[in-house]
């Protein structure tokens, strides 16, 4: 029996908590690579919130980044642009929080950049990535306050979204944004095709941006109705990625405020059908776009795909959309791209991760009109079809015969070709996981979420992971028989129903669319950086010299970076071809396709180019360098490196390379015309980067395209008419220069724990054995490839020198360059900073230099472009809140040594201007409104979170391993100590002292500077801005000597 003082007091008697939010399910693994173990994943855990339908999914990895995902799944019920519009009054201010910019304010103080935000088809998703755990979960709950309970206020209806000001200009930020868009070639090819494939009550169906015709007829209450439907926190699903501890539900999900989460009952899940317009049959539309250049167009055909359950299929498509067009060597690339007379200048598939998925081939650079005439190229079928491209069917027959051709042949009897595919697939999938864990969880991730709300399958449960073990199922699709693949591609493509859009272009559309270290040297080699890093990837690239490259070769560095490694072989005798166990006996030719499907097969990516990038007439970083690459998993490193020593010094430049090559480079100049960014890149450096005595001497302004049109176009014709010895004999002169250069460097990123010496020495042999050869067929008087003891500090090839070819700009250059078809404005104010040590001068030891803060201006000066050009800081509400542009931006760029002030996506630039010269006086006058005490706090949490970003994946640790040797520091522990230390010494008399000795120069009218501006054709620049001189993009490139 029970007595009284056995019972509890009424003090100790307390329910349990509930907790808000709960474990849903056990954890799921997603797997990372196909030699993932099933522990070796990367665990997710799924919570619920305890009474509505929210989730919180947690995915564990490695990365020192933590990343925030927020996902409301949308549609598009018009084209009024309703989920984008709400997503960028989302961060105007909240019932909490109603200060605009505070969330943004708030993550710059947690390790931050900042907040975003994307708008797609079928979700809107917002995201915030951060240095620390603890940063996510301070931001995590007044960031769904945002999304949950924002203000939408009126005042910012208007900013944000739409108005006209008082001269009648419509404006607005969104409005701006998608008249910037809207009517671009990939914009209007994309919309029209997707209307073609689904029926008009699917969201695949609208414009979820907007159409600017739309957007105008808008109303606020519209949105408010909008964000009541959709986003309530029934319909909420949050994604976080990282390092996160297994306590991390415990220490915060529970901790979040639960009137932020508390659901009104709205309920957005409802099956969408998407099931294809009218009867099902195929359909054709012909769209014409503005363009200034008539010469080539596009073509899109799409099918409908699997549903979203059908995982396995989608992997199967995506593996048979890497035969199809994967590589140069793919069947659709050989058709149409890689030809003596191209039918396109590029080719690529997609496989769209909808409700019901679309398939689709687009083809880029479509010849619009054989302007040459039928002059017989040697491909008696390029001059029967061009003529017919653009007639309805033409364009598609030809796609549907060549997919017919390899169903009858069998893939051109290759048994193992999709064998092949599938093994590169998963490769690319792996090396994704590893360079941007976070990206390739959110698209294993994100389908599920939206399938959980509209797909009919689904029925509104909420299941994720269904490509957890894709691996698993490429592997075993890998193996599945010749008839396996032979049925997938006539199922889904042959005897699908196939529709189709031809994008035309078309001159006159432009004005009515104005609103719309080593021991030795090995060959080029004195230095190997070498990173080990958590990776199954090798990543090699070899860094070629070529500064002293004589000024008539400039010019042909494009073609040669494009053809380098798509070229024949010519393997002479001694070498070793392949995976062969002895040398060649004889001569031995290789085709390119070979070449480049051997390539395909071995590496997951390949580089040839100048600099750093991928751009074809754009040079990123130095040019001064030629830099050859590849990424490959790590038991492919000694073939792929192989091939690729083999590709420098024994590609043959044939004239049907060249020219294939020289047309798809000259169509693609038409892109790069129609974008104010790419031709604000393009002509400043024509003004800013020029060497004394010679004005055409740099690399970089020899690879524009301002350059190159007449460049390739002169190649073309030489060509076809057979006269291509001359840039067969200067494109072989390039070659022979990087073959026989010295002072270079090899930068490795190899796997943990992996010793570098034998990838060293395999280099080493490699390129002995490929240079003793070449040097005996080009009759090399220094006989064998040099190998020489470089343990003398001035071999080094760091620090590399840079010399500044900013010319004197007194006056201060005032260029104004409209162009036709341009849907928006921009520029580009550009001064230079010689004065400031950026890095370690060697001049002095290291911590000589670092005790007296040599770099403390330019340190204090990029914290400032960092506060200034924040999401709500100054420059972004000097324009943007007014709806004079998207935004601005200022910062630094490092060799060329320049502080440049961008403005982007501008409606009215000539306003946008105005109001950045208003908020420097104004911030001059009273600093304090602007930047405050605690900003120095702020910048230094930014800084910090750029820091570690900078080398979250190995990837970014190699490439920030090459900037520090090329600045000069021994080691990345080395630089992150110089920038530590400067930026903790930055106080905020130094932000206002270096905004006043540099950055205030802008408003200055007599300040040397490059003020450049790219605008629409219509537009003036007033004298009150200064004496701007107009220039057309013809003019400029006719300054360009055309005697190649």
């Amino acid at each position: 029996m029970t007595t009284l003082a056995a019972l509890p007091s009424p003090a100790r008697i307390h329910k349990k908590k509930q907790p808000l939010f709960v474990k849903d399910g056990d954890d799921i693994v997603i797997q990372k690579s196909s030699s993932s173990s099933p522990g070796d994943g990367i665990r997710t855990s799924v919570y619920k919130h305890f009474t509505s339908k929210m989730r919180v999914v947690v995915c564990r990895t490695s990365s020192p980044i933590y990343n925030l995902n927020i996902y409301v799944p949308t549609v598009a019920p018009n084209n009024k642009g309703l989920p984008h519009t709400l997503e960028h009054l989302v961060f105007c201010g909240s019932k909490r929080h109603p200060t605009r910019g505070y969330i943004d304010v708030l993550a710059a103080y947690n390790y931050s950049i900042g907040t975003n935000a994307c708008t797609t088809d079928d979700y809107t998703c917002y995201t915030l990535d951060a240095a620390a755990e603890d940063a996510v979960a301070n931001v995590l709950p007044v960031f769904l306050d945002h999304v949950l309970s924002p203000l939408l206020l009126d005042d910012y209806f208007v900013t944000e979204v739409y108005h006209c000001d008082e001269t009648g200009k419509e404006q607005g930020v969104v409005f701006s944004e998608k008249g910037s868009t809207e009517n671009t070639e990939s914009s209007l090819a994309e919309y029209h095709l997707q209307k073609l494939v689904y029926n008009p009550s699917a969201t695949y169906a609208s414009d979820s941006g907007g159409k600017t015709r739309d957007i105008a007829t808008l109303t606020n209450k519209e949105i408010i109705d909008y964000h009541y439907k959709y986003y309530d926190a029934n319909n909420i699903t949050v994604v976080l990625t990282g390092a996160f501890s297994d306590d991390f539900e415990e220490k915060y999900l529970q901790t979040i405020p639960s009137d932020i989460v508390k659901s009104y009952g709205c309920n957005s899940r409802a099956p969408m059908d998407c099931s294809p317009p009218g009867d099902g049959s195929p359909r054709h539309e012909t769209v014409r776009f503005p363009s200034s250049d008539t010469s080539s167009g596009s073509f899109r055909s799409g099918w409908q795909g699997p549903k979203h359950g059908d995982v396995e299929t989608r992997i199967a498509l995506e593996i048979m959309m890497e035969y199809l067009a994967g590589t140069s060597s793919s069947p659709l690339n050989l058709r149409f791209v890689e030809r003596p007379s191209p039918l396109a200048s590029s080719l690529c598939t997609e496989v769209d991760d909808y409700i019901v998925s679309m398939l689709s081939v687009s083809l880029l650079g479509v010849p619009y009109t054989d302007q040459e005439g039928s002059q017989g190229n040697g491909d008696g079928m390029a001059d029967q079809d061009i003529p017919h491209l653009y007639e309805e069917g033409y364009f598609k027959n030809l796609l549907l015969n060549e997919l017919d051709q390899i169903y009858k042949t069998r893939f051109h009897g290759d048994a193992h070709a999709l064998e092949n595919a599938a093994k590169r697939r998963s490769d690319e999938m792996a090396l994704g996981f590893e360079n941007n864990p976070d990206e390739a969880l959110q698209k294993t991730l994100r389908s599920d979420i939206v399938a959980s709300h509209f797909s009919p399958e689904s029925q509104g449960k909420f299941r994720i992971g269904l490509r957890a073990k894709q691996f698993d199922i490429a592997v075993k699709l890998s193996q599945m028989p010749v008839e396996y693949w032979l049925d997938l591609l006539k199922k889904w493509f042959i005897d699908r129903a196939v529709y189709s859009v031809a994008m035309v272009p078309d001159l006159e559309l432009g004005p009515k669319l104005e609103t719309e270290l080593l021991d030795r040297a090995i060959g080029p080699v004195t230095a190997v950086q070498t990173v080990n890093a958590d990776s199954g990837f090798v990543e090699a690239q070899i860094q070629i010299p070529i500064g002293d490259i004589p000024d008539e070769l400039r010019a042909y560095l494009v073609l040669f970076q494009d053809v380098l490694l798509d070229a024949d072989l010519v393997l002479p005798a001694g070498v070793v071809y392949d995976n062969d166990k002895e040398s060649l006996k004889n001569e031995k030719r290789i085709q390119y396709l070979e070449f480049a499907s051997k390539m395909a097969d071995l590496v997951t990516s390949r580089n040839a180019c100048v600099g750093q990038g991928s751009e074809p007439f754009l040079c990123r970083g130095l040019d001064s360098i030629f830099v050859v690459g590849f990424s490959a998993p790590f038991k492919n490193y000694l073939l792929a490196l192989r091939w690729t020593v083999q590709g420098i010094l024994f590609s043959e430049f044939t004239p049907e390379r060249i020219l294939t090559c020289a047309q798809n480079l000259l169509t693609s100049i038409a892109s790069e015309k129609i974008s104010p960014d790419s031709i604000l890149l393009t002509v400043g450096p024509h003004f800013t980067d020029v060497l004394p005595g010679n004005e055409q001497l740099s690399n970089k302004r020899h690879m524009s395209f301002l350059a190159q049109e007449a460049v390739l176009t002169n190649i073309i014709e030489e060509a076809k008419s057979g006269k291509v010895d001359e840039v067969v004999r200067k494109l072989k002169d390039i070659q022979n220069i990087l073959a026989r250069a010295t002072g270079g460097f090899m930068a490795l990123s190899l796997p943990s724990r992996e010793n570098s010496k034998p990838y060293i020495d395999a280099f080493e042999n490699e390129w002995k054995m490929c240079y003793d050869q070449y040097a005996k067929v080009n009759n090399d008087i220094d006989g064998l490839a040099p190998s020489v003891d470089v343990n003398v500090i001035n071999k080094s090839p760091f620090p590399i020198a840079y010399n500044s070819r900013f010319p004197d700009m007194k006056p201060p250059l005032l260029i104004h360059v409209p162009v036709d078809s341009l849907q928006s404005s921009a520029s580009l104010f550009s001064l230079k900073l010689d004065d400031i040590p950026f890095h370690p001068t060697g001049k002095r030891s290291f911590n000589d230099e670092l005790t007296d803060l040599i770099s403390l201006d330019y340190f204090a000066l990029k914290m400032l472009t960092l506060l200034m050009s924040r999401i709500d800081g100054p420059l972004d509400n000097a324009v943007r809140s007014k709806g004079y542009s998207y935004g601005a931006s200022a910062f630094i760029r490092e060799r060329p040594n320049v502080l440049s002030l961008w403005i982007y996506q501008a409606s009215d630039i000539v306003k946008a201007i105005g109001a950045i010269n208003r908020l420097f006086m104004d911030m001059l006058k009273d600093w304090g409104s602007f930047i405050s005490d605690h900003d120095i706090h702020l910048a230094r949490s930014v800084a910090k979170y750029q820091s570690v970003a900078d080398q979250s994946t190995p990837k970014l640790v190699l490439e920030q391993s090459i900037s520090n040797s090329i600045n000069g520091f021994s080691s990345t522990e080395q630089h992150n100590t110089w920038c530590n230390t400067h930026i903790a010494a930055v106080k905020i008399s130094d932000l206002r002292r270096v905004f006043k000795k540099y950055m205030l120069n802008f408003v200055d009218s007599h300040w040397p500077m490059l003020r450049l501006v790219v605008t629409t054709l219509d537009t003036e620049m007033p004298a009150r801005l200064g004496p701007y001189e107009k220039k057309t993009l013809k003019e400029i490139s006719a300054t360009y000597k055309t005697d190649y």
